[in-house]
């Protein structure tokens, strides 16, 4: 059968209609691929928000150093200086692993040790918080502290033991809070402040006149304190810094000597 011979005027219109799809296909693939190259470039955005928002999330002791010395910079280790050091490393490693945190060091070299054998075998570098009691300077290792904080108002509760001065609220929770006067012989004169630890029982607040700064001390470069055997449970040795001296508190046994008395149950 013959086929039907289109007019000029249908020919016109299938050639408008054919134009008209590629147009439209082409369109479509167009805005396809600008929504794949949106899509990239949001995750990749979102990925570099989350990896700034992790670099710029502190450790709770690094706020702590922030807070009372500003910025600190950070250690950096020279490649080639390492290669040219090989030999001396078993020298050196001690003088620069204790500046590592907790995780770091447990995966190079293991649970790190106890800060009252490190100050024992005068090796080492540790990060510390000073704070003041009256005149005095005392300082307890930097990671040990959770917070340092201006001591809120205190409650007192029946039967407190006679080291505990009451309860404050931290982040929500009841927190007793502990004055050092007995364990380390110096009287808290204006309890401004207090630092946060964790222990075995739970967090802890220890009173103090006010938080100093944060110094980095070579433990060879610590001493005896006067007067003091080595015996004494909390304080490991003085050392000096700008002129005058600070006593290294063994934090553990500086709690432990102020919950002595069993602490009350708090609701």
């Amino acid at each position: 059968m013959p086929r039907k011979k289109k007019t000029p005027h249908e020919a016109a219109e299938a050639l408008a209609s054919r134009a008209l799809a590629e147009v439209e296909a082409r369109a479509a693939a167009a805005h396809a691929r600008e929504l794949a190259e949106a899509e990239a470039a949001a995750e990749m955005d979102a990925s570099a928000e989350g990896a700034e928002v992790e670099q710029s999330s502190p450790r709770s002791p690094a706020e702590i150093a922030a807070r009372v010395s500003g910025p600190r910079q950070a250690v950096v280790w020279d490649d080639e200086d390492d290669e040219d050091d090989e030999d001396d490393e078993d020298d050196d490693e001690e003088a620069y692993d204790d500046r590592w945190d907790d995780a770091t060091y447990a995966h190079h070299r293991g649970p790190r040790r106890p800060l009252r054998d490190r100050a024992r075998g005068r090796v080492g570098v540790v990060e510390l918080l000073m704070f003041r009691i009256g005149t005095e300077r005392f300082a307890v290792e930097l990671s040990s502290v959770e917070e340092a904080i201006d001591l809120p108002d205190v409650h007192h509760v029946p039967e407190m033991p006679p080291a505990m001065v009451g309860v404050i609220t931290v982040r929500g929770a009841l927190t007793p809070v502990f004055t050092p006067d007995d364990a380390l012989g110096v009287r808290v004169e204006h309890r401004s402040a207090a630092l946060i630890f964790r222990s075995p029982r739970g967090r802890f607040a220890l009173a103090i006149d006010d938080v100093d700064d944060v110094m980095t001390l070579d433990l060879a470069q610590l001493r005896d304190a006067p007067g003091v055997d080595g015996s004494d449970p909390v304080v490991l040795g003085v050392a000096r810094n700008e002129g005058s001296i600070v006593a290294l508190v063994d934090a553990e046994a500086l709690i432990e000597a102020c919950q002595a008395i069993p602490v009350p149950e708090l609701a």
